[in-house]
């Protein structure tokens, strides 16, 4: 190589050095600008491409064969790198202002000048590179493997200094346009002003669709909605959808727009006119809007998303034209390149921005994302079960369990104990709710709470459609759940209006609709705000708890059968309503009164007599307040609630009743008074005006129920008087198939059924069924009621067959209408097993009582006096069935439940005594049979008196007691005193009357006061014998008694004559070898044995024992007796030795003597006390 040559490759050599120095420094100031807001993030990796660059440059440094040409190139490169780096200097400035200075960096990239600059700078490189390619070409001395590896390096440069420049004129948004025209510059531009919320969770398929219906189509600008209740999280979503479309796509410019008013709305156009450096911004005469969706629409070249958040309000949006005599709606941009998202609170606002699509719903979050959104820390100190709970209480609402979590963290509270301070009531609540936190994302309205957002809201639609502002009103104080629209519409109302105005409460997501749009539904913590917005206007909370009292009192249907649908419906809103509301006017308290009463009358037919007998005696002292009680509406309240505490029987005391308890008195005497009060005060209603039809009919329910207290006290013949006095009233002023007409018809067959005048009592029951059939319908509950009393009857005639077939049909229809555990079912069934019990079927007669125990210890309480019935009747089947030990037991805890009854049902209380008393003395447990037949016997001489027939039934029941405790003169007085009152009320042939005669002459017999039991023992068989027939059984069982003390009495011819007929009738009865028969012959040859007629007794004795060793087997005891007997007999008449090989078989070895009765033997069977 030259000298020459060497100096070249040293000039060539520094203008490569420099360019390099260059390359590099203007590689930092890419990656330093990369860094900065606004700037593309590619800038790196053209840093990274232009370091390629130098390396390629340095590698052909290296190379011996350059020339004076590529001295030329590489000074050019060297010249053009600096035009480069003063271009890049121009935009340094100071950085003490950082935000100031990428601001004035990003306008000094679209100034016209640098763009030029640009442009030439391009140019030439271009062509440095085109003359190194050329050069290489023309290098014939190197091989073709070097041309090929030169030329591919140089290309690479040329490539890559190329996409060099474009990636700066990117960063610059240059756009070159045609001669003549200005150049203008266009930059992806990012006005979002919040930073990405770090605590974002969840809403994956929210963020899924809004890609979906937002991808960009060729013709098309595409639009989306957002729409769902304040704090449901519609602007977190739409943040955080942008950062992820900014981030997969850095040429997109996202613009926000708040909606929250028309200033805000202006304003953040006005910020994206500063931002694009819009011409004409300065002139107050320009319509800013206008051009900035012209420039959008027009000259913008990037694409662009824009959010316009909370357009809640219609009128602003699309109404108003204030501005520039344009809506606002109107200024929204238009153009393919670009794609809207909206979020609203309103669907129907969601609707139209859609262009008539269904808007995208934002609902509460899942529990997955909720319990994210808890936080780490919050969500290691606590349960699972806690977290769900307070998600729940917060309905999962992200703005709530955000403000929850804030202020936990900020007062070191648990979950735990933020939700023990959140229950506690209403007004801790609203103070929880209305704890304002820093809520990522709202630039608006940075510090807010779940109710000052919901206010938004609310005031919103007061503006909007006042009276869909009234029915979220009177929604609050209602039940949250299915308000149903029957309740909520006025009776003049235009049914398109009621609709609107739902149909906006539905589209701002506060209630949720049915399926069948009939019904709605609140958020627990949208009611609660809402009570909170009324309670800033203390009288506005008042005067709509007013109109939703008037509204429900105005609705709510008396409880007959017909509206149980309605008001099923309407109850739990009635609840709601009366468990929150204070009245204050007279007007509130009628209202209120006239609601309790009709949801009592109700309640009743529902068989929930607790909270019946309250709402009644609540309504009534209201009405007798404000009234008197001489008043129709105070009449009627007085009405239900003596039905109600007769049908409930057992009442724990209310705080504000003011009535009277008659002491030891039963709860039907106390409703007894109040009917028949209520039926004077009536009476003199009609006396002052006599043609008034309402008032007879009221009298005639008032006359009813009166007699029907008396019916259930047992006073049939007055009830059957006056029900018979209404039934021919009711027939001529309301006709014979009126309801009340017909009810009169049941209660009087109930007093002739009672009274045992059966066959008019049928066919007053068959009239009233077909009646109510043909009126009311088969399955009507009253209708079921007159079939059940018409079965009850069958029962009583006999017929128990039909009883258990009607009984059936009225159950299963009465759980098909009713439902099974309702109380008339339950009766039912009750009735039912009763007859069951009586066709013998115990087994199955017991596991049906059991079954109606269940129900009835559920529905109406384990002291309830149907609930004591059942269990009594439960105690009789068992024991019929042998299990007395198991019936004892639940006798003496019924009698239990009895005693502890605030007041007792005396005359059910006496049945419970009287059965746990007979099943003791079945158990030979005479003793305490004994104790509680005392206790039967004083509480009715109470309830009765002591002359009366129950009474002296209950004295023949104790007498049996005694009688077998050996208390045997008690016994008789008792069994006396009662033989008199029977003999003077009943007479001497009456079946109630030989029972306790009977047991009179067995006393006697047992005190061995035998001419007393004799004289008895003749009056039974001379009454019987008039009374049954001379061979008739229960003579029989009376003859042998007579034959038996005559014999003790040493009266042998009378006692044989008595035993002889015995014997003759019962053998032609039941043949010889009847154990009666047996017992007769062995007694008749005791009698002619003691009169020496030894031979035929020898032949009775012997016949005796035969029988019984051929019917009872050797070792029964009775054969055992007859055995020895008849030995006796054989040693006495002088036949020792067969008596003594008679007794062998049952002798022991030392039992060598035979020992003699001191008297003949006693009857055996048919002694025992006859118990009424």
């Amino acid at each position: 190589m030259s000298g020459a040559e060497g100096l070249v490759l040293l000039s060539v050599a520094a203008n490569v050095l420099q360019f390099v120095e260059f390359a590099t420094e203007l590689c930092g100031r890419i990656r330093d600008y990369s860094n900065g807001p606004g700037m593309p993030r590619k800038l790196a990796a053209l840093a990274d491409q232009l370091a390629d660059l130098v390396a390629i440059i340095k590698s052909r440094s290296t190379s011996l064969d350059t020339d004076p040409l590529e001295e030329q190139v590489a000074g050019r490169c060297l010249a053009q790198a600096e035009e480069l780096s003063l271009l890049l200097e121009s935009l340094k400035g100071s950085k003490k202002d950082q935000d100031h200075w990428w601001k004035n960096a990003r306008k000094a990239l679209k100034s016209l000048s640098r763009a030029e600059k640009i442009e030439e700078l391009q140019s030439t490189l271009n062509n440095l590179i085109n003359t190194l390619s050329l050069q290489l070409l023309m290098k014939t001395r190197e091989t073709n493997a070097d041309v090929d590896d030169k030329t591919t390096s140089i290309l690479r440069m040329q490539n890559d200094q190329v996409e060099l420049l474009r990636e700066i004129y990117r960063l610059s948004q240059l756009k070159l346009e045609g001669p003549g025209e200005h150049i203008k510059v266009d930059q992806s531009v990012w006005l979002v002003a919040v930073s990405r919320n770090p605590d974002f969770v969840g809403r994956q398929p929210i963020i899924q669709e809004l890609e979906e219906r937002l991808a960009g189509r060729p013709d098309v600008m595409q639009t989306a909605v957002l729409f769902g209740l304040g704090g449901i999280g519609k602007s977190q979503i739409a943040l955080e959808f942008a950062y992820r479309q900014k981030r997969s796509s850095h040429e997109l410019s996202v613009f926000w727009i708040h909606a929250t008013n028309f200033a805000r709305f202006v304003e953040s156009f006005k910020r994206i006119a500063s931002a694009l450096d819009i011409p004409g911004l300065e002139n107050p005469e320009v319509d800013v809007l206008q051009l900035v969706r012209d420039h959008l629409e027009i000259k913008h070249r990037c694409d662009w998303l824009m959010i316009i958040d909370n357009v809640d309000d219609r009128f602003m949006f699309f109404e108003d034209e204030s501005y520039k005599g344009k809506r606002l709606c109107e200024y929204v941009p238009q153009s393919s390149r670009g794609a809207v998202l909206y979020t609203t609170r309103n669907r129907e606002i969601g609707v139209d921005l859609d262009h008539d699509r269904n808007p995208i719903e934002v609902c509460s979050m899942n529990v997955k994302e909720a319990r994210m959104l808890l936080g780490p820390k919050l969500t290691a100190e606590s349960t699972q079960s806690q977290q769900i709970e307070l998600l729940e209480e917060l309905v999962y609402l992200p703005l709530a369990i955000t403000q929850a979590v804030a202020f936990m963290v900020k007062r070191r509270k648990s979950i735990r104990q933020y939700l023990d301070d959140y229950k506690q009531n209403d007004s801790t609540r609203l103070r929880l709710l209305n704890q304002k936190s820093l809520y990522h994302g709202r630039e608006a309205r940075p510090l807010e709470s779940v109710i000052t957002t919901w206010k938004i809201s609310f005031e919103s639609i007061e503006t909007e459609n006042p009276r869909a502002a009234n029915l979220l009103a009177v929604m609050s104080f209602l039940d949250r759940q299915s308000i149903p629209d029957s309740l909520l519409i006025m009776d003049d109302e235009e049914p398109f209006d009621f609709e609107d105005a739902v149909e906006i409460l539905n589209a701002f997501s506060l209630i949720a609709r049915n399926e069948r749009n009939d019904a709605s539904d609140m958020h627990r913590l949208v009611q609660l705000a809402t009570r909170a917005w009324l309670l800033e206007d203390k009288g506005s909370a008042e005067r709509i708890a007013a109109e939703a009292l008037d509204l429900l009192s105005a609705k709510f249907p008396k409880g007959w059968y017909e509206n149980w649908s309605t008001c099923s419906i309407f109850l739990p809103h009635a609840d709601a309503l009366l468990d929150s509301i204070s009245v204050r006017t007279d007007s509130e308290e009628a209202s209120k009164a006239k609601l309790l009463l009709n949801t009592a009358s109700y309640l009743r037919r529902q068989g929930r007599f607790g909270p019946a007998e309250l709402r009644s005696a609540e309504s009534k002292d209201i009405f007798e307040r404000l009234y008197g009680f001489e008043h129709a509406d105070t009449l009627a309240a007085t009405a239900e609630y003596a039905m109600t505490i007769h049908k409930r029987g057992s009442f724990e005391e209310a705080v504000r009743l003011q009535r009277i308890i008659l002491k030891g008195r039963e709860k039907h005497r106390e409703a007894e008074q109040v009917h028949r009060r209520e039926m004077v005060e009536k009476q003199k209603l009609l006396d002052q005006d006599p043609h008034d039809f309402g008032l007879q009919a009221d009298l005639l329910v008032a006359v009813n129920n009166s007699a029907r207290l008396l019916s259930n006290q047992g006073k049939y013949a007055e009830a059957e008087r006056m029900h018979r006095d209404a039934l021919k009233k009711s027939m001529t002023l309301l006709g014979p198939t009126h309801p009340d007409t017909l009810i009169t018809m049941g209660e009087l067959a109930s007093d002739l059924r009672d009274q045992n005048k059966l066959e008019e009592a049928q066919r007053t029951y068959e009239t009233l069924l077909a009646s109510r059939g043909q009126v009311l319908g088969d399955l009507h509950p009253d209708t079921l009621l007159s079939k059940s009393n018409l079965a009850t009857l069958r029962g009583r005639q006999g017929q128990q067959d039909e009883a258990e077939r009607l009984y059936r049909e009225v159950y299963e229809h009465e759980c098909q209408v009713l439902g099974k555990h309702h109380p008339s079912s339950l009766n039912t069934q009750h009735n039912l097993a009763c007859v069951l019990a009586d066709q013998g079927k115990a087994e199955e007669a017991a596991d049906t009582f059991q079954e109606v125990l269940e129900g009835q210890n559920r529905l109406l309480g384990v002291s309830h006096s149907d609930t004591l019935t059942t269990r009594t009747n439960l105690s009789i089947s068992l024991g019929t069935l042998g299990k007395k030990a198991e019936a004892e037991v639940i006798d003496r805890q019924t009698l239990e439940l009895s005693n502890s009854r605030a007041e007792k049902n005396s005359a059910q209380h006496m049945r419970i005594l009287a059965n746990l008393s007979t099943l003791l003395a079945d158990q030979a447990k005479f003793s305490d049979a004994a104790f509680f037949r005392r206790q039967e016997l004083d509480l009715n001489i109470e309830l009765h008196g002591s002359n009366s027939g129950e009474a002296h039934s209950c004295r023949q029941a104790l007498a049996h007691a005694l009688c077998r405790l050996g208390k045997l003169d008690e016994a008789i007085a008792m069994n006396s005193e009662v033989l008199e009152y029977r003999v003077e009320a009943l007479g001497w042939e009456h079946v109630d009357t030989l029972s306790v005669l009977w047991n009179l002459a067995l006393c006697y017999r047992d005190a061995d006061r035998l001419h007393e039991a004799k004289l008895k023992y003749g009056q039974l068989v001379e009454i019987k014998s008039q009374k049954y027939g001379p061979d008739d059984y229960q003579v029989l069982e009376s003859l042998v008694q007579l034959a038996w003390v005559q014999q003790q009495l040493k009266e042998y011819p009378e006692s044989e004559k008595n035993y002889r007929r015995l014997l003759e009738v019962q053998a032609k009865l039941s043949g010889p070898d009847d154990l009666f028969t047996i017992m007769i012959t062995n007694n008749l040859a005791s009698v002619l044995h003691y009169q020496r007629e030894d031979q035929e007794a020898e032949s009775l004795f012997r016949t005796a024992f035969a029988a019984r060793h051929k019917v009872l087997g050797p070792n029964d005891r009775l054969t055992v007796k007859s055995r020895r007997t008849l030995a006796e007999f054989l040693d006495d008449i002088g036949k020792p030795d067969e008596a003594v090989s008679l007794l062998e078989p049952v002798m022991n070895t030392s039992d060598t003597v035979i020992t003699r009765s001191a008297a003949p033997a006693e009857p055996e069977g048919l002694v025992q006390e006859k118990n009424s």
